[in-house]
């Protein structure tokens, strides 16, 4: 059943009829790469968003994406004194939530509206995570960990579906485990990392320009669901490093300096260590996950950025803490300079169907 069913509407309207907004005028929004609906609510000049998914407990249901942490880690974080969006009501049992709504100015759209936004925006999103890495040394609600969560084995993905795309043939059996020892012991060289709160998916098409507010506070966190604990600079990396668009190395330069300063100086270096060997493991999940989109979903849209992904890691594997990786990506035959195009109807016969 999609989610734009007759049943599914109908259970919107009585979902609205029974939290005050009946009547109200439905707006769809366009959604994300999960299976989840989204609607701006209307009525007499007030506005919400209504998020509408399959239920937690189904199996359609996108992993990492489930309601219920929605609006626990939206209390949470509101708690902290940032800024997450209010749930005015919620039926979960038919994946429902109503909830505050920041607008539609996020920082993407911003930044591409004007130029001149850029540095402005950065330097906001990276200020909130500095808010958090002082906030969150002691963690009052329970979240899953890093390195254990499915965020952190989609690293893999670089050799489930990269690596058979480009070299036209299937990966052996000891492939991935090779890969995997490999990375085993670049993290054990690594001293043990900071955890804080990690929001998971920290970019600027995740962050609401809310100028009414003061400070970092007008930054407004949106699909935070997937939380950890983990690594210090995991968001930030996420947000300086993503593929999506190429952020000026001089402004990347500048927000990490801004997130280090008045950090001890074992913290600091904790940090500069684990950053560059986390925007790897970034970027090898998503390069991964845009074969794998679109050969088991069609969706192809990331395809797009697997170029710049590539350029990120060339220049991630050029690290000293990498080397280990680089030496074996290059004992496969791949360097990551591959511009040969992708043919997806061949790929699909070279895919293990054990690939994560």
């Amino acid at each position: 059943m999609s989610l734009n069913s007759p049943l599914l509407q109908v259970q919107r309207i009585e979902f609205l009829r029974n939290s005050g907004w009946a009547g109200s005028h439905e707006i769809p929004i366009s959604g994300d790469w999960s299976q989840r609906a989204f609607f701006r609510m209307d009525r007499k000049g007030k506005t919400s968003i209504l998020i509408q998914s399959f239920p937690d407990d189904d199996p359609r249901a996108t992993p990492g994406h489930r309601l219920k942490d929605f609006v626990r880690i939206s209390e949470y974080l509101n708690e902290l004194g940032l800024s997450a969006p209010d749930i005015y009501a919620q039926d979960m049992a038919h994946g429902l939530l109503l909830v505050e709504d920041f607008g539609s100015q996020d920082f993407l759209s911003l930044i591409l509206q004007s130029k001149g936004m850029e540095r402005d925006m950065y330097l906001l999103a990276t200020s909130s995570l500095k808010y958090l890495y002082k906030k969150t040394e002691f963690i009052a609600i329970d979240l899953p960990d890093y390195f254990s969560s499915h965020i952190h084995k989609g690293h893999q993905r670089v050799v489930d579906w990269y690596i058979p795309a480009v070299l036209g043939r299937t990966n052996s059996d000891q492939m991935v485990t090779d890969y995997l020892a490999i990375w085993k012991q670049i993290e054990k060289e690594l001293p043990p990392p900071r955890r804080r709160f990690v929001h998971g998916d920290f970019h600027p098409g995740n962050l609401m320009w809310l100028p009414a507010r003061q400070h970092f506070r007008q930054a407004g966190f949106l699909d935070f669901q997937q939380a950890m604990i983990g690594p210090t600079p995991y968001d930030l990396v996420n947000l300086l490093e993503d593929a999506r668009r190429e952020v000026p190395i001089e402004l990347r330069e500048e927000c990490l300096r801004f997130y280090t300063d008045g950090l001890s100086n074992e913290d600091r270096e904790n940090i500069l260590a684990w950053y560059p060997v986390l925007a790897t493991q970034f970027h090898c999940r998503v390069i991964g996950q845009a074969i794998r989109l679109a050969l088991r979903d069609q969706k192809t849209r990331l395809l797009s950025i697997i170029p710049v992904l590539r350029r990120h890691i060339i220049r991630d594997l050029g690290n000293p803490h990498l080397k280990l990786l680089k030496d074996w990506f290059l004992s496969q035959g791949i360097d990551f300079h591959e511009t040969t195009p992708l043919d997806l109807e061949k790929i699909k016969g070279f895919i293990r169907p054990d690939a994560h």
